[in-house]
Formats: C-alpha cells, sequence, structure tokens
C-alpha cells in the first residue's frame, strides 16, 4: 500500500508539492489515518519543533523592537528601509493562512484533514491569553492601558466586550471558509471589506455619501462578482461564511470608531489585545461547547500538536509583527504590501492545491484593487475638504476687529 501511495503522489504533484506535503504530512507515502495516533508527523515532528523555536525567537525579537524607542521621528519610511520587517510581515500572515488551510484542508488536497476551526480558533486565543500576560509582567511599558488598571467593569462591558465578541465571530466565520472554498478567492472576497465598512457607516450616520466613493465602490462591488463567476469551485456555503464574517468585522469597525468618538477607552494595541484576547475566548467557547462540528478526534489533536502550536505561535506573532509595522510605516504602505502578499498567497496556494485562477477571476481582482485604490484617494479628497472647509469656517467665525481693553 506504501508504494503504491507513493506512485499516486509523484503522479499528481511536482517536486514543490512534494516539498510542501512532505512539511504538512511528514510522510508522504504512509499519508494520515483519521484515527493514527502519532504516525507520519512523527518522523518530522522535529521540523516543526524547530519552526515553532524559530517563532518563539521572532517573539521575542519582536516584542524588544516594540519596547524600544524609535530611532526615527519618521513615521512613513520607504519600503527600502523596512524591507526586513516587510518581509517578516509577508511570511508570517501568509505563513498563517498557509498553515490554517493546511491543517483544515482534506487529506485528498494535501492538506492535513481536520476541519476543526472553533478548536484550532480557541487555541489561538489560550496562547494570546498566556503571551499578553507574560508580556505585561515583563515589560508593562508595551501595555500602558492595562498595565494602569484604567479599565473597570463597567468599561468592559461598555467598551471591550462588544468588539471581543464580534472579533471572535469574524475569526472563526473567516477560517471556517477555508473549509469550502480556495485561498485565493477568499482573498478576493476579503477585497470588498472597505466597501461593506462605507455602506454600513453611512447607513448609521458616521460617514456622509459620496458619489466618488459610490463609484469606485461599485467598480470593488464589480470585480468581486467577476471573482465569483470565474471561481471554478464555487461553494455558497464559503461564500456565506466568509460575506458573514467580513459584515460582523464591519460592525466591529463601526462600533469601535463610535467609541473612540463618543469618549470611550482608547487601548493601545497590546493593551486592546489583552483584553480582547479573554473576551473571544469565552465567545469562542459557546460553539466549541455545543459541538457544532462535531466529536472532536483527541488522538488527532495530539498527532497534529506541534502543527496546532506552529498555527498559535504564528498568530500571535503576527499581532506583535503588524504593530511594530505600523510603528514605522504608514497605513498606506501597510495597504500596499499588504496587496503583494495578497498576489503572492494566492498565485502559491493555487499551484500547491492545483485550483487554478481563471482569466475572469485574475480581471475581477484587478477591478477590485483598482476600484480599492480609487476609493481611498476619494477618501482622502473628502477628508482634505473636510479640513478646508473647517478652516474657512474658522476663520469667518473669527471677528476681524476684537474689542480691545480700551474700546468702548
Amino acid at each position: 500500500q506504501g508504494h503504491r501511495m507513493v506512485s499516486m503522489h509523484a503522479s499528481e504533484y511536482d517536486l514543490a508539492h512534494k516539498v510542501l506535503a512532505l512539511l504538512g504530512h511528514g510522510n508522504v507515502p504512509t499519508g494520515l489515518a483519521p484515527g493514527a495516533a502519532v504516525g507520519p508527523v512523527q518522523i518530522h515532528i522535529g521540523l516543526w519543533y524547530a519552526i515553532c523555536i524559530v517563532l518563539l525567537g521572532l517573539i521575542c525579537v519582536m516584542v524588544h523592537f516594540s519596547a524600544r524607542p524609535k530611532a526615527s521621528d519618521c513615521e512613513d519610511q520607504p519600503i527600502s528601509a523596512l524591507a526586513p520587517l516587510v518581509v517578516t510581515w509577508i511570511v508570517i500572515s501568509g505563513g498563517l493562512t498557509w498553515v490554517n488551510k493546511l491543517i483544515f484542508a482534506p487529506e485528498a488536497n494535501g492538506g492535513l484533514g481536520f476541519p476543526f476551526v472553533t478548536l484550532l480558533m480557541l487555541w489561538h486565543m489560550i496562547l494570546a491569553v498566556v503571551f499578553t500576560n507574560i508580556i505585561r509582567f515583563l515589560a508593562p511599558q508595551l501595555m500602558p492601558a492595562a498595565a494602569k488598571n484604567q479599565v473597570t467593569l463597567q468599561m468592559y462591558m461598555k467598551n471591550i466586550a462588544p468588539i471581543g465578541v464580534c472579533l471572535a465571530g469574524a475569526l472563526t466565520l473567516s477560517n471556517a471558509a477555508y473549509v469550502y472554498i480556495s485561498v485565493g478567492y477568499i482573498q478576493m472576497v476579503k477585497s470588498c471589506t472597505s466597501t461593506i465598512v462605507y455602506v454600513v457607516a453611512v447607513l448609521v450616520g458616521q460617514e456622509i455619501f459620496s458619489l466618488r466613493c459610490g463609484a469606485s465602490l461599485f467598480l470593488i462591488c464589480g470585480g468581486v462578482a467577476l471573482s465569483s463567476f470565474g471561481e471554478l469551485d464555487f461553494n455558497i456555503v464559503g461564500f456565506g461564511l466568509q460575506f458573514t464574517a467580513t459584515f460582523i468585522e464591519a460592525v466591529r469597525l463601526i462600533v469601535l470608531k463610535a467609541l473612540v468618538s463618543s469618549g470611550g477607552i482608547q487601548l493601545d494595541a497590546m493593551s486592546g489585545l489583552y483584553y480582547y484576547a479573554p473576551t473571544c475566548l469565552v465567545a469562542i467557547l459557546v460553539p466549541f461547547s455545543m459541538h457544532v462540528e462535531g466529536a472532536i478526534p483527541w488522538d488527532r489533536v495530539w498527532a497534529l500538536h506541534p502543527v496546532l502550536l506552529a498555527s498559535g505561535l504564528i498568530a500571535f506573532a503576527l499581532h506583535l509583527t503588524i504593530l511594530v509595522f505600523l510603528r514605522h510605516a504608514s497605513s498606506t504602505t501597510y495597504a500596499a504590501t499588504g496587496i503583494l502578499k495578497d498576489v503572492i498567497l494566492i498565485a502559491s496556494t493555487s499551484a500547491y492545491y492545483s485550483h487554478p485562477v481563471t482569466g475572469l477571476q485574475g480581471a475581477g481582482y484587478c477591478v477590485s484593487l483598482v476600484g480599492l485604490n480609487l476609493f481611498n484617494r476619494a477618501k482622502d479628497m473628502n477628508a482634505q475638504w473636510a479640513k478646508q472647509r473647517k478652516r474657512e469656517e474658522a476663520r469667518e467665525s473669527t471677528p476681524i476687529l476684537q474689542k480691545g481693553k480700551d474700546q468702548v
């Protein structure tokens, strides 16, 4: 049987596929049976442990860079000066998607066949709680809001709990979509996040509708529609999960903006993770305790524990990497490198999982990127016009001649 599987893999995968499959399965010839104890992962368990050690080192480095004062006052350094950080962010962000997809994907498609999303998200939150508490103890300057104990129970229930619940829902549903649809298509659907955020903001009165923004959003939606029509393995369940996750994320951002605008507590990034992680953990416990994904094979959990550990460490390293990245680069630079990361992710996962990107999908994704660029420009122009109107109103409201002390 082992020889038959060797010949099967040799015929189905090229050299790149074999290397990635070897990383995921540990032993290509024997495969990983659903009820296996440690099985083939045991052969390459050292490789996954080595990856975990590297990730722990990266976390320590990112904590050090976060605690260290900035060497330059420039908040938007060029990408060339941030090349090591950009490469690290792309590898970590793309690596998290790669590992999670590898865990969820069926064995027949080159994955590990472990589609238990709530368990994985629960594990991510447990690690986040542990690491944020360690950082608070060792480097409290990284989370000033948490270190000063500014959050009361009332503040928590009003400002943190709703956002944490939305974050838990968005993370769980977005990762569940990987079970049903391809990584490339998910990245294409995510390009409409700005559209949903803007529409919801207009509906609740946070934004004023602009024709320029509306036209660019029409392009984004058209691009996503083209990508959907070009998807070879379109799945309505996967699309519904990803779209719902995107909508919940939009609601989270709207609620967060409303709380900040109303004078609610303003958390720094690390303090936010310190408070949101336990909230997400409790929220994810609800579907986990209901066994919505069926009975969990705990022997498989132990067999895959080095991969699950790596996934959790990558998730926390990503939070720290983004924190360091945004300290040295603007949101525009962050968005630009995000597009590069998405292109690499789409190309690599399409090659490994033998899921080609059709011409219609490529055209749709390009249309969405053009619409997203126009939308950002329209938003910047609207912000500049708003500032100019405020300055003009301030000048008009200032009296030309002010009464002096001796003026009658």
